[in-house]
């Protein structure tokens, strides 16, 4: 719980609420976060408002054509079973080129709904149309990608939702954006997903380039994006360094990544990658003096990356690093947690000489490291911090125990707007506490009555 702090500013109340109080505390009923999981919840998508298409398992091989002829604002359902999509890209791929298009399952329940590809299908859903949903499924075993989305020339493409959605076993990246041409995806939404790895995928990976051509989210030239309460998980090899959890690069702009769950994976979020190169330019350039930019702006706030994995952290790569930035001008880190049983290259890192960044308020088990001329403005950071002061660092739970007295109120203050709560969503106060946890529970009194000043007033337990 949290120990005397300078924010005791609470308007006095009845002894008998405070003595309430308590009784939750001794119940642990104040905490409702579990092995890091409630920040990833969300609720249900409204019910389908236009017309519908119900879909049996027995009609997988008709999914394509009634996705492709689907009219705009049909929303497709899925009943409960496994549907078939390994016949290859001919028959099998579902592709949504038509807007306002959704595809979710029946139930609601996404283990219930399962699109395989079974390494037959080289992408199981590709979307190029505008305003298109996924939600509340299962994708698993594409040859490539379970879900691909890009404009074509002179088409680019927006609105897009994948929500609360199972990925297992890509071969290459879960999760791939890129234009053709000016086809841009811009303005899209990943939420509430689970995205995994697992060690039987894991010997399917395409094995080129650099021998772990795979990741979670990949993505290419977009701007206003948002990635937010997703568990990304198990993204590496025993030969290679696999791509990020979550990337975002060739020159994308105010992306949004907050409240996720990474673990295990040998690289968590990045923005950039490249020191040099060719990609897309905005009418708009908010930094037209700065060179080459492989992302522009953007928010990396409250998010859990975590580390425990022995095969993981004993290959020829390990962990990587948590959080990454290349060529990233503008870019604020804020609030995250980043731990690790065995300590990575690097916890947070800002690369080359366009990097021009602000890095507060992160609490992570090992070092802050700048590279190659790049440059940021840190504030309110704690490196180093020891592994109790973590719930449950295995199945990246990065909520702070009792032991983390010393991030506790510790933090920075920051802009209004710019990260006022946490992963779980608990307000922060004018004294934040340092990573992705606000611990916010009620004040609790000393002695258990109230005495009219705050004097006597405790946060530690009684």
């Amino acid at each position: 719980m949290k120990p005397p702090g300078k924010d005791m500013t609470r308007t006095p109340r009845h002894p008998a609420f405070d003595i309430a109080v308590l009784a939750l505390v001794a119940s642990s009923a104040i905490f409702v976060s579990t092995a890091g999981q409630a920040q990833q919840t969300c609720g249900p998508l409204p019910p389908a408002s236009g017309p519908t298409v119900q879909v049996s398992p027995s009609q997988a091989g008709q999914l394509g054509e009634i996705v492709s002829t689907a009219a705009a604002g049909t929303t497709i359902l899925l009943e409960n079973g496994t549907y078939d999509l390994s016949g290859g890209d001919g028959s099998s791929r579902l592709s949504f080129n038509t807007p306002n298009v959704t595809l979710r399952s029946l139930s609601g329940d996404r283990e219930t709904v399962i699109l395989d590809g079974a390494y037959g299908t080289y992408e199981i859903i590709a979307i190029s149309a505008s305003n298109v949903t996924i939600a509340d499924l299962t994708v698993m075993r594409a040859f490539a990608h379970p879900i691909h989305m890009s404009g074509n020339p002179g088409h680019p493409i927006s609105g897009i939702l994948i929500h609360n959605l199972r990925i297992i076993d890509p071969r290459e990246q879960a999760i791939k954006v890129n234009p053709v041409g000016d086809g841009y995806v811009d303005y899209s939404t990943i939420q509430c997903c689970s995205i995994e790895l697992t060690d039987a995928g894991r010997v399917h990976v395409n094995p080129s380039p650099g021998g772990c051509y795979t990741g979670g989210i990949d993505v290419h030239q977009a701007l206003g994006w948002v990635v937010r309460r997703n568990r990304i998980e198990g993204f590496w090899c025993d030969s290679g360094l696999s791509e990020h959890g979550i990337h975002f690069w060739k020159c994308c702009r105010d992306t949004l990544v907050e409240e996720n769950v990474i673990v295990d994976c040998a690289r968590g979020i990045g923005f950039g990658l490249s020191q040099t190169g060719s990609c897309r330019t905005y009418p708009d350039d908010p930094y037209p003096t700065v060179g080459f930019k492989d992302h522009i702006d953007g928010i990396i706030r409250n998010n859990f990356v975590a580390a425990a994995d022995t095969d993981l952290l004993t290959s020829p790569d390990g962990f990587d690093t948590g959080i990454a930035v290349t060529q990233a001008y503008g870019a604020k880190i804020i609030h995250n947690s980043v731990a690790s049983t065995s300590p990575p290259f690097s916890s947070i890192e800002w690369r080359y000489p366009n990097s021009v960044v602000e890095i507060s308020n992160n609490l992570v088990t090992k070092n802050l490291m700048q590279r190659d001329g790049a440059s940021a403005t840190l504030d309110g950071n704690k490196v180093y911090a020891p592994l109790n002061w973590f719930t449950d660092i295995p199945v990246g739970d990065l909520h702070l125990t009792a032991n983390a007295t010393d991030v506790v109120d510790a933090g920075s203050s920051l802009a209004a707007g710019l990260c006022d709560w946490d992963i779980d969503g608990r307000g922060r106060d004018a004294e934040p506490d340092i990573g992705a946890d606000e611990i916010a529970l009620p004040a609790i009194f000393s002695d258990g009555f109230e005495p009219g000043d705050t004097s006597a007033w405790s946060r530690t337990t009684p």
